[in-house]
């Protein structure tokens, strides 16, 4: 995770964006425009705009980080990608004057057509597995730029913490701020509905809870001021779940409750019935039969 965190530093500064009022301005770098050549003429060899660069750039991110040790964790090709994906949609929000507004959206228009070159490309290992998250959204809901932009936040937090650790060690004085900054943004993140009811981002705070937990314990053994950083709550269950959950609690509750009052007031007709001269064998039937509907309709409901 050091490795990995260094690397997307690396790449903000080398991108080294600025705003002048609306306007934005990058410094074009030669070692994030290996890609910009193929996106437009033959006769092309910089970043026409903005979205170019970052495009080039985050092709340069998922070609190298598996050339890059991730650590001792040896993060897995899906999560490289996710971490990639946060930090090209946190760059995509930056600039207010594009109109894209999901990740579909932006590799149609700046990736999809460049994708046979980038296939002849060894060590492609993570771009496959963007490729996939790409996939499975084209028949679902859209990976969103500003949703992914929030998780990126707290990403960027937690690298920090792991660069400061590796640097400072008993010396990172700050560890315990900075990690209740990142439970704050983790539990806002927690408590947005757009967040934890969709599976993409679930999945992607899932990975930010386990490298946080994986820090906790680290940095334990290298810094004494991280002995007391606070342990995160789990990720809440999607709202239509907890629904689910507890509209079935309250229909267990009630059955039993229903079932004492109604019973006795079809006892009470039959006993009517009986002082009118009904036959007993029909009217113990008939109590039966009432019994069963009422059970059968409180198991359906619930």
């Amino acid at each position: 995770m050091n490795n990995l965190c260094e690397f997307i530093n690396t790449i903000d500064v080398l991108l080294d964006v600025k705003w002048d009022g609306s306007k934005i301005s990058f410094k074009y770098n030669s070692s994030l425009d290996n890609y910009c050549s193929m996106m437009g003429d033959e006769k092309q060899e910089d970043c026409n705009n903005y979205e170019e660069m970052i495009s080039s750039a985050f092709l340069t991110l998922l070609h190298h980080f598996k050339s890059v040790n991730a650590g001792d964790e040896n993060l897995e090709d899906d999560k490289l990608a996710q971490y990639a994906l946060l930090w090209l949609c946190y760059e995509i929000n930056k600039n207010k004057n594009n109109e894209i507004s999901n990740l579909n959206d932006f590799h149609n228009k700046y990736i999809k057509n460049i994708e046979k070159y980038i296939m002849k490309i060894p060590n492609l290992g993570a771009y496959n597995s963007y490729k996939g998250i790409i996939d499975k959204q084209q028949n679902s809901m859209p990976i969103g730029v500003k949703e992914m932009s929030k998780l990126y936040e707290a990403l960027k937090i937690l690298c920090d913490m792991y660069t400061e650790c590796d640097k400072k060690k008993q010396n990172y004085i700050n560890c315990l701020q900075d990690a209740n900054d990142f439970a704050k943004h983790f539990e806002e993140l927690n408590q947005d509905s757009s967040i934890t009811g969709n599976n993409s981002y679930r999945e992607i705070l899932s990975s930010l809870l386990t490298n946080y937990n994986n820090f906790k314990s680290d940095c334990n053994k290298k810094c004494s001021k991280c002995s007391d950083i606070p342990t995160l709550t789990n990720i809440k269950a999607p709202q239509s779940f907890e629904h689910a959950s507890s509209s079935s609690s309250i229909a267990s509750t009630l059955i039993p409750v229903l079932l004492a009052f109604t019973i006795p007031f079809f006892l009470g007709v039959a006993y009517k019935y009986s002082l009118f001269g009904f036959d007993k064998r029909l009217q113990r039937q008939y109590i039966r039969e009432k019994v069963k509907k009422i059970k059968k309709k409180m198991t359906n409901y619930v």
